[in-house]
């Protein structure tokens, strides 16, 4: 199962910058060097975050999102949405037999 995370600012954005942005760089980068997080930025208007987390379970992305500095902090709160990835990058099960067969393997 692969998880989309979506992280909303509860506490001062400017401050959560300037106090905990290197250390959730960092974090970010370790995450994604241990093939936890596969993809990650924020939207335009940078009022929300977005990481997608990799074969895991929903505790293991729990356990890993309290450990996020933003969050642990108390400037984030984060919402996990679990995603059956059936496509990616033009590789996938593109018809109903392959997604059927996808879905009853894990």
């Amino acid at each position: 199962m692969w998880f989309l995370t979506l992280h909303r600012w509860t506490g001062d954005r400017q401050e959560a910058i300037r106090n905990s942005l290197d250390d959730h760089l960092a974090w970010m980068r370790q995450q994604q060097r241990a093939g936890k997080v596969l993809i990650a930025g924020p939207t335009p208007d940078q009022t929300l975050g977005i990481i997608v987390f990799g074969h895991m379970s929903q505790a293991d992305v729990d356990e890993l999102c309290s450990q996020e500095p933003f969050i642990a902090r108390g400037y984030r709160e984060y919402e996990v949405i679990a995603w059956d990835v059936h496509h990616l990058l033009g590789i996938g099960g593109f018809d109903v037999e392959a997604i059927d067969a996808m879905t009853q393997s894990g």
